[in-house]
């Protein structure tokens, strides 16, 4: 007998059970539902969808008295199943039955206000909600699994704690779809999920993240029953990991130090979620490179850590200079012939693997520049090593040495797939798991290899270069691969050519495909048209996570200075690493302390005018300013020069635009485009205003009243974007969570107001998320 065919079997015996006696005894907590209560369907409300539901008749409702009763046999247990251990199940949470409890409860009444007391009490007749270790059904359910029975009472059975807080999310879903936050169907529900690494991965790197943005990554992928976030902590522009071992590595007010970290580790403990760090070795490493001394461009002599210049003995025999790629400088990969880079990454494991309790590593692994293989030091160095056939062979030895450090360490080294697929002499050590980006994970150079699969072309979300994940397909096509050598798959956000965006303007664009993909993960059967097409309706009845915060905004403000002041002078924007050619990606700064932003295209430069001072030249490819949208009043303030017609603002579909020319000025909202009739004279620097007032929009040019629009349109703050030729100026840009008033915007012009940010930590209303705005 199949294990799912006796879960079903076993599901029609306690159904039979429930029906004839209940649960619990007399109803203490629970009563009979009015007869005009509508009753939710599990597999059509729950998220991710429940393997199997069958149905009791007629529902209960939870009364305030409720509590939420602890097995005592098993309330200090983590497992029921014998012989499993932490070093045997690592893949498996250990937080006692217990303390699942405590925090369920305290999520159901964050979620619908129903406060349960939690007791540990005998048996199963005392309270409407209980939960158990139940050692009947090992071998019926995984480690994740669990069984959610309502009859007169609830009870959630698992072989784990963790399967438990599984059902408890299943039950918060239930009383949040009912409406009343009340009413559950009668009937039984049993849930395995069919994916033991139900994965995320978050670029911390590129795009800082505040603590509290990736809380609520956490705490909804927990909810969606998701257990592996993968925080990509260390690349090119951003090394997020504060020690006082080595100040300065992480940049002031850009990083997690020691104790943050444990904190979003005990919180993800919470929710059943692996918090996996992610390093970048050998390449993608230019502030750990430039740190350390230790980049293609460096010799073998020492020099203490820190930025700025080094001599390190440099010559044409020891270094590789000139072969990264062409808008990156030589710090981006370390130098393989170098016993310094080696050093440096085993004591750079040494001080962070212990800050982390996941026993996984992400080494990284991927992208050496091609043009490697041209540079003469290192075709002599290959040459004179019998280990060595070509650079991969070079590269993989140095991964394989750090996977020994890992294990020596008691965890398990995760790498990107790429360079072993054209090794020669040195292939990677079989522990290793590979994360498959390129492929689907049947290339024949990975079997034998545990496989994580995260295909770029299904999986990925990266909003600067508009990919998103195919949401449909994953839903409806797409079939997860069957081989027991896939531990697991999942999706990544990541930030490149952004320089600086807002967490959670991040999320905003990822929490909904980061749904659509949980909802596969755990149950891979294909979903129907209908079901893809209601998903957004499920989504929005079972709300977001308990804690979950989202996009606040900055507080309207009524004092005349701006929450972003935008200069142009070449110093680069804090928050993200200069790790570019002088050529490349220029930044803007924000003296308001949001951090910067970098163009995606190589053409955005810094120019000094002689009347202007520092400006910057904007290509097509614009700034991605990378933050949600502003509701009215708003004003934006600007000092442009134009040639030709720019999109000045977007969001990210440009579906919201504000558009500057020489012969009008236009807004575009909702699909609605509206015309001021004046332009921008062509060739000169002007000072353009644009005021709403949350009804109507003012345009002001010189100081000037210019016209005035009806519109509701918000403040799109996603990206600047200017015209392919000529490029478009800029020399100035502030953007007010306020309608400044005529005589504000004229001593705008010879007077720069003093910058004061409105702060995103003080409680604040959560913004709407469009669905225009997901990605």
């Amino acid at each position: 007998m199949s294990q799912r065919f006796r879960a079903r079997a076993l599901v029609a015996f306690a159904l039979m059970l429930t029906t004839a006696v209940g649960i619990g005894g007399p109803p203490a907590a629970a009563r009979e539902s009015p007869p005009s209560v509508v009753v939710v369907d599990p597999l059509t409300a729950v998220v991710p969808k429940p393997e199997s539901w069958t149905p009791g008749g007629g529902t209960i409702q939870l009364r305030r008295t409720a509590q939420l009763d602890v097995d005592s046999r098993t309330a200090d247990a983590w497992t029921v199943v014998p012989g499993m251990t932490p070093d045997s199940a690592p893949a498996v949470f250990h937080r006692s039955l217990g303390t699942v409890a405590r925090h369920a409860a305290r999520d159901v009444a964050a979620a619908t206000g129903l406060h349960m007391p939690v007791t540990v009490t005998p048996g199963r007749h005392t309270s409407a909600v209980q939960v158990a270790l139940d050692r009947d059904l090992v071998g019926e359910l995984g480690p994740d699994g669990y069984r959610l029975e309502i009859g007169r009472g609830v009870r959630i059975t698992a072989t784990t704690a963790g399967g438990v807080y599984y059902g408890t999310r299943t039950l918060i879903q239930l009383l949040r779809a009912a409406g009343d936050e009340r009413t559950l169907p009668r009937g039984v529900l049993v849930d395995d999920p069919d994916t033991q690494l139900r994965m995320n991965t978050v670029d911390v790197s590129r795009e800082y993240w505040s603590p509290r943005e990736v809380t609520d990554v956490i705490r909804q992928m927990g909810y969606l029953k998701q257990n592996f976030l993968v925080l990509h902590l260390d690349d090119a522009e951003g090394f997020r990991l504060d020690s006082p071992r080595w100040p300065g590595l992480a940049e002031r007010g850009f990083g997690y130090d020691r104790a943050t970290i444990a904190e979003l580790d005990r919180i993800a403990a919470e929710n059943n979620v692996f918090l996996v760090p992610s390093f970048e070795f050998p390449a993608h490493a230019s502030p750990k490179s430039a740190y350390f001394h230790v980049g293609m461009g460096d010799g073998p002599g020492e020099a203490a850590p820190g930025f700025g210049e080094r001599d390190t003995g440099a010559t044409a025999d020891n270094t590789c200079t000139g072969y990264s790629y062409s808008h990156l400088t030589d710090d981006f990969t370390f130098n393989l012939m170098n016993d310094k880079a080696m050093k440096t990454s085993k004591e750079v494991l040494d001080e962070f693997m212990p800050w982390f309790s996941a026993p996984w590593v992400h080494l990284g692994g991927d992208e050496l520049p091609p043009d490697m293989a041209r540079c003469p030091a290192l075709k002599r160095f290959i040459a004179d090593s019998p280990r060595y056939s070509n650079v991969s062979d070079v590269a993989i030895d140095f991964l394989n040495t750090l996977d020994t450090r890992v294990r020596a360490a008691g965890r398990r080294s995760i790498v990107y797939n790429g360079s072993e697929a054209s090794t020669v002499q040195v292939p990677l050590n079989h522990d290793v798991i590979v994360m498959d980006w390129t492929g689907d994970g049947t290339n024949p150079r990975l079997a034998g290899y545990d496989l994580i699969l995260a295909n770029q072309s299904l999986f990925y979300a990266v909003p600067a270069h508009h990919i998103r994940p195919k949401e449909e397909k994953i839903a409806r096509t797409w079939n997860p691969p069957a081989s027991a050598s896939v531990l697991g798959w999942g999706m990544h956000v990541w930030g490149d050519d952004l320089g600086w965006a807002e967490g959670q303007w991040l999320e905003s664009l990822t929490w909904h495909p980061r749904a659509t993909v949980a909802d596969r993960q755990w149950n891979t059967t294909a979903r129907s048209a209908q079901e893809f097409a209601t998903f957004d309706t499920r989504l929005a009845a079972i709300g977001k996570a308990p804690g979950y915060t989202g996009v606040l905004l900055p507080h309207h403000t009524d004092d005349g200075r701006p929450i972003h002041d935008y200069v142009m002078d070449p110093a680069f924007p804090p928050g993200t690493y200069d790790a570019h050619s002088p050529t490349s990606r220029r930044g803007l700064r924000d003296v308001c302390s949001l951090g910067g932003m970098t163009p995606i295209g190589i053409r955005t430069v810094t120019v000094q005018d002689p009347q202007e001072g520092w400006t910057k030249q904007v290509d097509g490819s614009g700034y991605w300013l990378g933050a949600a949208d502003l509701p009215g009043p708003w004003t934006l303030t600007a000092r442009v020069r134009l040639a030709a017609t720019a999109t000045f603002l977007s969001d990210l579909d440009r579906t919201t635009t504000i558009e500057l020319g020489p012969t009008d000025t236009t807004v575009t909202h909702d699909g609605i485009r509206t015309s001021f009739g004046r332009g921008l004279p062509a060739d000169r620097w002007t000072d353009v205003a644009l005021v709403s007032d949350g009804s109507a929009i003012s345009l002001f040019l010189d100081g000037e009243s210019a016209g005035r629009i009806a519109g509701t349109a918000p403040l799109p703050r996603a990206r600047i974007m200017g015209t392919s030729q000529p490029l478009m100026g800029l020399a100035a840009l502030s953007f007010y969570t306020e309608a400044l008033s005529p005589t504000d915007i004229k001593a705008a012009l010879t007077s720069a107001p003093e910058a004061a940010c409105a702060t995103y930590d003080r409680p604040a209303r959560l913004a709407p998320v469009h669905p225009r705005d997901r990605l």
